[in-house]
């Protein structure tokens, strides 16, 4: 009988402690959130563990490619200034750095061209010719100034020279006076290929059926009795003066013939050219 109430009160006892286990909190519990809703109760408070999420944003920053990035600003510096040749008195200019070359373009003083080249022998600028940009020409070095650097203008070898026959042509220029006479002033240009070294001129008066003539070595400028330049030889493409000797009468008012003959030689020898025009006053 005792046996059997010992046996039934261990296993009530048993029971117990197995029902108590029950109750006991478990490692594996999991938390419950924090309520949102309000209590009226201190809001820092929790009676759970509240989980925080930080959103990590992360921003690509994109790669410019060659072809994004902006063209740099060309400056001042990366175009060439041009180099200006400016006329300083009436200057022909030719295919070619002489006289004997045709003629492009007659230019005035004050006359701005740009610069293209320079000859083999430095004394001509190859020009542009600003009314035909299409043509380019030569003119003589002394009568132009230039601006800018030439140091890398290219020299150019022109073509071959013409071998154009003596020629010239000879104009009127005035009357003029010395020592009380007068005498009659021409100016003649060499057209030809070859120098000339020496002319005969000889003025008539047809009113009077009267001539003066005379021979010389030279094509000097006079201004009165002086002479203001020499000129020998007359040179391929320059242009000279011939003076006729003095009128012992009155020639200015009357209508004159002139006969000029310029030769490749000294004293009238070479190849003679000879022209005619009349001076009417």
């Amino acid at each position: 009988m005792r046996t059997t109430f010992h046996q039934f009160f261990y296993l009530v006892i048993i029971g117990i402690l197995v029902l108590s286990s029950c109750n006991l909190p478990s490692k594996n519990a999991t938390s419950q959130p924090a309520s949102t809703e309000p209590s009226g109760k201190n809001p820092t408070a929790t009676t759970g563990l509240t989980a925080t999420f930080t959103k990590i944003v992360v921003t690509k920053t994109p790669t410019l490619t060659a072809t994004e990035t902006p063209p740099a600003e060309p400056s001042a510096t990366d175009t060439p200034q041009p180099i200006m040749a400016k006329v300083n008195r009436v200057t022909n200019c030719r295919t070619g750095p002489a006289g004997n070359y045709d003629l492009v373009a007659q230019y005035q003083a004050g006359q701005m061209l740009q610069v293209v080249a320079k000859d083999l022998g430095n004394t001509y600028w190859f020009v542009q010719n600003p009314e035909k940009p299409e043509e380019q020409c030569y003119l003589l070095a002394q009568n132009v100034t230039i601006s800018g650097d030439t140091a890398t203008l290219p020299k150019f070898t022109p073509q071959p020279s013409p071998t154009a026959a003596p020629d010239f042509k000879a104009s009127f220029k005035k009357f003029d006076t010395c020592k009380g006479d007068d005498f009659a002033l021409f100016v003649v240009e060499n057209l030809g290929s070859a120098p000339f070294r020496s002319a005969y001129i000889k003025v008539t008066d047809l009113k009077v059926s009267r001539s003066v003539d005379q021979a010389v070595n030279a094509f000097d400028l006079y201004v009165g009795c002086i002479l203001a330049k020499n000129i020998a030889p007359l040179n391929a493409g320059a242009t000279g003066y011939l003076a006729s000797a003095t009128f012992p009468w009155e020639a200015r008012s009357h209508k004159l013939r002139a006969v000029l003959m310029l030769c490749t030689e000294k004293d009238l020898k070479g190849v003679c050219v000879t022209k005619s025009l009349d001076i009417k006053p």
